[in-house]
């Protein structure tokens, strides 16, 4: 029987997810004789706590010079993560480009523009980020992520997330019902042992492509399953990729689609599950304004942690050959991203950049 034909809540379904997530509702999780059993296994979240300033440098420097600039500006930046810049998609997760020597200034422009600009919109100048979960890369699997649907409660909804290919990228989808008194569907991370600390972070960015629909996306402090959930509502463009900011400081907390007002504020030191989820409400019984039952389908690139940028976007050393200058200048003329420029003069090199980067 296909999704959209099911109108009877299926039991094996239910005693899936209760296998999946370790947890039998209201008693609590068995989630230690799951792993104690070898049937289980668990996910560490990363620690992005006081994450080191990123510079990339980008030159056409010789060999023993670089890494002897390297070496020289490690000593002077100990807070700052220095690394010659290998592929424009670093440069997401990067404060500063520094630009010194005599590479191709417009060629360079031409990448970062692109991976600063069209990909990640014009926020891009004034935020990083770090991958949290890259679908688009082949070494990432959706080992941690299984659906939670309404059958817990007695429905028929069914959801579920796949890997699509060309370009790969993961779907969240499946149909709501609202029989039975239902009316979501979702996917949810396992707990990760040890927790995301993600202090220091504003929030989490996704890239998506939805239905036009509403979804709401949903993280948690604490490991039990009927736990505390906060909760931040996003509307997606039918057919179309958007970026999304999920800031911390507008979650709301809820417990059971009830609103806490006196919760305590979302800790990103304890970022313990992720979740997404399509549903008939939003919290408090309000209905979810662009809900609608039947088919739906979200798909997900990117779930990433977002900062503020500390320093320049791109700083370009002014090099003392005037055609190198030109070249230089011209380049930049029509560029889309803030830079610096920093005039070089007879100072060392080292001196130059470590100036530009304090």
């Amino acid at each position: 029987m296909s999704v959209q034909e099911k109108t009877q809540w299926d039991a094996g379904q239910f005693f899936s997810t209760l296998a999946y997530f370790g947890e039998i509702p209201f008693v609590g999780s068995f989630r230690w004789l799951q792993q104690w059993l070898g049937q289980s296994q668990t996910y560490a979240g990363m620690d992005l706590a006081n994450m080191k300033r990123k510079v990339g440098l980008v030159t056409s420097l010789p060999a023993p010079e670089l890494s002897s600039l390297l070496a020289d500006l490690r000593q002077r930046l100990p807070q700052t993560e220095v690394s010659v810049l290998k592929d424009a998609q670093q440069l997401m997760s990067t404060d500063s480009v520094v630009i010194a020597g005599t590479a191709d200034v417009s060629e360079l422009l031409s990448n970062i523009t692109e991976a600063l600009g069209s990909k990640l919109d014009d926020e891009a100048s004034e935020f990083v980020r770090c991958q949290i979960f890259d679908f688009t890369s082949a070494e990432c699997d959706l080992s941690a992520w299984g659906a939670l649907d309404d059958v817990v409660m007695g429905g028929v909804s069914q959801g579920r997330i796949f890997m699509a290919a060309e370009p790969r990228h993961a779907v969240f989808a499946g149909n709501v019902s609202t029989n039975n008194s239902g009316g979501f569907s979702s996917v949810r991370t396992q707990n990760f042992e040890p927790p995301f600390d993600l202090s220091g972070w504003l929030g989490l960015r996704l890239r998506v492509k939805g239905d036009g629909q509403r979804y709401k996306f949903i993280l948690r402090n604490s490991a039990g399953w009927d736990s505390p959930a906060y909760i931040y509502g996003f509307d997606t463009v039918a057919d179309s990729w958007i970026w999304v900011n999920v800031p911390f400081a507008e979650l709301v907390p809820t417990f059971r689609a009830k609103s806490v007002p006196n919760a305590d504020p979302f800790d990103p030191a304890k970022t313990v599950s992720l979740q997404l989820m399509l549903s008939k409400f939003e919290y408090d019984r309000q209905l979810n304004p662009r809900f609608s039952p039947g088919a739906f389908s979200l798909a997900i690139e990117h779930i990433s942690a977002y900062r503020p940028r500390q320093g320049e976007p791109l700083i370009v050393i002014a090099e003392p050959d005037e055609s190198v200058r030109a070249q230089q200048q011209a380049a930049l003329q029509s560029a889309t991203l803030r830079y610096q420029w920093v005039e070089r003069g007879e100072r060392n090199l080292t001196d130059v950049i470590a100036q530009s980067l304090t």
